[in-house]
């Protein structure tokens, strides 16, 4: 390798001088190559005898000297080749050193910066509670940590290594435990002296730290009183003393103030001293550093027996006053001087005195929310936000000063300007006093999964709300509105952010969004927290100028929020005390005003008069909306129905049956069902879910679409009544929808999945079948459909299909809801009757009465009439033949093959009587086709049993009506007549 690494990838990384060139290997005497001519001269001489070819002979010996030159000055260039090569290796490594010192010496001066650097740069204090740095004197040689491997080879390396191990203008710094004396002229001294108390004031935190001086009463030292550093309590001490002053005493000293502090400081080790002398003979005794100053720019620094030439640290008075002073606010603004003992322990909010609202300005949320050393608090969301981030943990305050600050913005402004939507997600009543304010569109104190994915809605809407108000103004942002339009700014306040995050992470994003745009649509944010360290997004905090921190338990939540520890050392018997951030950079300690009861009340009362804030927030829709209630809820009138009551839903538009919330518009409109565009209304939901009453409201808004309340129940098909009822009631409709007859404007059929389920199955397959075809052609005709069921997989595929819409209301499991067509977010568990989803949204279902039950059709008693014969199928036919001989009239058995028999009875029957009665069960009648075919035309059939005997008898594939179930019904078929029910007898037929 011909090169060594030079690339600066770490101080610590060794460099290497480059090894010295080796010589090359001294040739020798070429023997057998001059011996070689000589020994073919011999050879050719004896040959030839000629002694001219021993002239050859001479040649080796010459080839053997010209082949020794040749080698030694090969190894001559090869020597010069690789001590070129070396040098410029060398100066490659000396150039690699230079530019390491170079990143070693700033990063030095970084570490440790000198007085200089602090004044002219104004850099940020560096206070710490533990032991203090080193504190730098000046600049001059120190020991560089860079290290060169290698062996030097000449002088050169030599001193190439020294001045690798050497790092010229480094900071100078000594340990100032052991005291500091400075030696000279006086201003010399000085000077250098007030750069190390400038050093100790830089890095010493004021409440652990003091600094004083001792000597003569004149101006050098007077600027030392402009610092923090002069604590009571403060468990290190540096002292500066001049000469003729004596060194602090341990035991107190009534004359001297600076001694009197020191009355605790028995150990020397805690009292640093930073003494100045014109000789080192006047300096204290046991200093561990003495800087005798020779002139501005050279000075020799004597530590542990060690003297070291550096460049001195010189600052002047006027210079370090200025600093001081600036040092000085800074430690107010944090809460770390003696000033804090101004703030009240407690603070009224009416003691503040706030400005009534004007609502003319757009472009200020100015407040006045408690108190800082020597003047009142006042914050401004939109100019110095524009959103604010709260911290503080359970007792500090924090949702005292979320009230406060509430309670000021609207005592200062007025609901055309600034509206609140408050968020508790301790699940208590924190904002409850401030409900009766004008300015509250919306107080919510815990969502669940649906509500939250429906604040997300509604704040998105809000934004695309304000963003459409200001395209139509032609404004850019909410403060260059004109005053006549209407859009106020409005405040989010989230209490315990962190919990809501934790449990809807999703309302992170839209939170992140409003941070980022709330600025120009005026919309602003305040986010209070247990711990917001680690919980709001970066995106969020970078826009969240003003920072509150109460008390906080961590000192690494405090200072992640307002940039220092202060708000940690807060004690827990302050409520209210913290510190604050307004926008500035600059914290400050505050105490925080206190809304009372009677503050809030006289606020509401000043507000009572004024138009309430535009609701951002609506709240979720009630557990029972009555008819007339829901006008109310939509915000609209509406024309009243002939009964008094209000109407739910326009004819032209469908029927209104419920009150449909949307988030995403920011309003609630009328659930309203149209037959002829939606198709047939499916109503599904578990037991006790209000499937009925969501029919019934169905049914009523039908019957508000008709003129009169007759025909409102002429125009309407129920099916909840007897069985024969139902039959009746679907065959008619089927009946007029293919006919020419008007058939129902509305069939409502409740529990569909279970309705025809205790019927004969051949009528429950019909029954099913009919709601099919009512629903398929129906629709052509404006017959609506509109049923209820608990299982829709009880309906069959065919059936299902038919529905065109679903009213789905709660279901007993997620996962039902979602196979059933629904969303998953919007079930509730704890979801009460009425409430449901509607074409994805939320619905509560108006409250409405059932209808009466329909009663059981009107069926006469069986009478046998004496001019007709009778075919009488029953499985009983023996007891059926003794209730007709009984009767009066003459009952002839048929039995299965006993037809020859039954034609021979009716042979003899006598004529004057009346017509024979044949009495048969199906069995017997399917025996005696020939006798069924001649009784056919002439005679009336009655069946007293199932279908299967009815088909036995008429011999027909279709169904007659059916019967209810244990009513002691049977079929009668007369000639010329449709088939019709009757009550079969018990005892005696007339």
């Amino acid at each position: 390798m011909d090169r060594f690494d030079i690339a600066p990838v770490s101080l610590e990384t060794p460099l290497s001088l480059p090894p010295a060139p080796a010589d090359p290997a001294r040739a020798g005497f070429p023997l057998i190559a001059s011996l070689a001519p000589v020994a073919g001269a011999l050879a050719l001489w004896a040959i030839t005898g000629s002694p001219f070819s021993l002239v050859f002979a001479v040649l080796g010996p010459i080839v053997a000297i010209g082949s020794m030159l040749d080698a030694r000055r090969s190894a001559r260039r090869l020597r010069r080749r690789a001590g070129a090569d070396r040098r410029r290796l060398v100066g490659e490594l000396r150039l690699e050193i230079g530019e390491r010192h170079r990143l070693e010496r700033r990063a030095a001066w970084h570490r440790t910066p000198s007085s200089r650097s602090l004044l002219e740069h104004s850099v940020h204090p560096a206070w710490r509670e533990a032991a203090l740095p080193p504190l730098v004197l000046g600049r001059g040689a120190a020991a560089s940590a860079l290290r060169v491997e290698g062996a030097p080879v000449d002088a050169d390396d030599r001193a190439l290594l020294l001045a690798a191990a050497r790092l010229d203008d480094a900071p100078m710094s000594v340990d100032a435990g052991a005291g500091i004396g400075f030696v000279g002229e006086l201003p010399l001294a000085r000077a250098a002296a007030r750069a190390s108390a400038v050093q100790f004031a830089h890095h010493g935190h004021p409440r652990h730290f003091a600094i004083d001086a001792e000597g003569p009463e004149d101006g050098n030292w007077a600027w030392l009183r402009l610092l923090p550093h002069r604590g009571a309590r403060a468990t290190a001490r540096l002292v500066v003393v001049e000469t003729g002053a004596r060194p602090p005493s341990p035991k107190p000293r009534p004359s001297s103030p600076t001694s009197s502090a020191f009355a605790a400081a028995d150990d020397r080790s805690r009292v640093s001293i930073v003494a100045i002398a014109r000789t080192a003979a006047e300096l204290p005794p046991g200093l561990g550093t003495i800087v005798t100053l020779h002139a501005p720019d050279a000075a020799l620094v004597q530590h542990g027996g060690a003297e070291t030439h550096v460049v001195p640290s010189l600052v002047g008075v006027a210079e370090v006053a200025r600093w001081a002073q600036s040092l000085s606010a800074i430690a107010a603004r944090a809460g770390l001087d003696d000033r804090s003992n101004e703030l009240p322990r407690r603070l009224q909010l009416d003691e503040l005195q706030p400005p009534a609202g004007t609502g003319l300005d757009r472009s200020s949320l100015s407040a006045l929310v408690g108190r800082v050393a020597g003047d009142a608090l006042e914050l401004d969301l939109a100019r110095c936000g524009p959103h604010a981030l709260v911290a503080g943990t359970t007792g500090s305050g924090k949702s005292e000063f979320l009230l406060a600050w509430i309670v000021a913005l609207a005592s200062a402004h007025s609901p055309a300007r600034v509206s609140f939507l408050l968020v508790d997600f301790k699940g208590g009543a924190a904002f409850e006093p401030v409900r009766g304010l004008p300015h509250v569109t919306g107080i919510v104190t815990d969502l669940d999964e649906s509500e939250a994915e429906r604040a997300v809605q509604s704040l998105r809407a809000e934004l695309t709300h304000r963003e459409t108000v200001l395209a139509r103004s032609g404004a850019r942002d909410i403060a260059g509105l004109d005053a006549g339009v209407e859009l106020a700014r409005l405040v989010i306040v989230v209490d315990e952010f962190q919990a809501m995050l934790e449990r809807f992470p999703e309302l992170g994003a839209i939170i992140a969004d409003i941070a980022a745009r709330g600025r120009s649509l005026g919309v602003h944010l305040v986010l209070a927290s247990q711990r917001p360290n680690g919980v709001v997004r970066e995106q969020v905090t970078a826009n969240c100028a003003i920072r509150v921190s109460l008390r906080v338990l961590q000192r690494a939540d405090s200072e992640a929020v307002v940039g220092t520890t202060a708000a940690s050392e807060i004690p827990p018997d302050l409520p209210g005390r913290g510190v604050i951030d307004r926008g500035d950079g600059c914290p400050v300690l505050f105490h925080s005003a206190v809304a009372t009861p009677s503050a809030i009340t006289a606020v509401i009362a000043r507000s009572a008069g004024m138009p309430r804030a535009r609701r951002t927030w609506l709240d979720p829709l009630p557990p029972r909306i009555a008819p007339d209630s829901v006008t109310e809820l939509l915000g609209d009138p509406r024309p009243t129905s002939p009964d008094g009551h209000r109407a739910v839903a326009p004819a032209f538009d469908g029927y209104g049956f419920g009150v449909v919330d949307e988030p995403e518009r920011q309003r609630r409109s009328l659930a309203r069902w149209a037959p002829q565009r939606d198709g047939a209304l499916l109503v599904l939901g578990a037991p006790g879910s209000g499937r009925s009453t969501a029919l019934a409201a169905v049914e009523r808004a039908a019957s508000e679409s008709v003129a009169s309340i007759a025909a409102a129940a002429s125009a309407t098909l129920r099916l909840r009544g007897p069985s024969s009822a139902d039959w009746d009631g679907l065959v008619a409709a089927r009946a007029a929808v293919r006919g020419a007859a008007p058939p129902p404007a509305l069939i409502v059929i409740d529990d569909l999945d279970v309705r025809f389920r205790a019927w004969p199955e051949e009528y429950r397959h019909e029954a099913f079948a009919m709601v099919e075809s009512l629903i398929r052609e129906g629709r052509a005709r404006g017959v609506a459909v509109a049923a209820s069921a608990v299982d829709p997989l009880a309906l069959g595929h065919g059936l299902r299909d038919a529905f065109g819409s679903r009213l789905l209301l709660r279901h007993a499991a997620r996962s039902d809801l979602v196979q059933s067509g629904g969303r998953g977010e919007l079930w509730r568990a704890s979801a009460g009757a009425g409430a449901g989803e509607w074409r994805g949204r939320r619905v509560q279902v108006v409250m409405a009465t059932e209808s009466e039950t329909p009663g059981t059709p009107e069926v006469s008693l069986l009478e046998l009439r004496p001019d007709l014969p009778y075919a009488i199928a029953s499985v009983a036919p023996r007891a059926a033949a003794a209730l007709i001989a009984a009767a009066g009239r003459s009952p002839v058995l048929l039995t299965a093959g006993g037809e020859p028999a039954v034609r021979a009875a009716i042979a003899a029957h006598p004529i004057d009587a009346s017509p024979p009665a044949i009495v048969g069960d199906a069995e017997a009648w399917a025996a005696s086709w020939s006798l069924l075919a001649n009784l056919r035309e002439e005679a009336a059939f009655v069946v007293h049993g199932s279908a299967a005997e009815y088909r036995a008898l008429m011999r027909t594939r279709g169904l007659p009506p059916l019967l209810d179930d244990g009513a002691g019904q049977c079929w009668v078929i007369e000639p010329g007549h449709d088939v019709r029910r009757a009550l079969w007898p018990s005892r005696r037929i007339h």
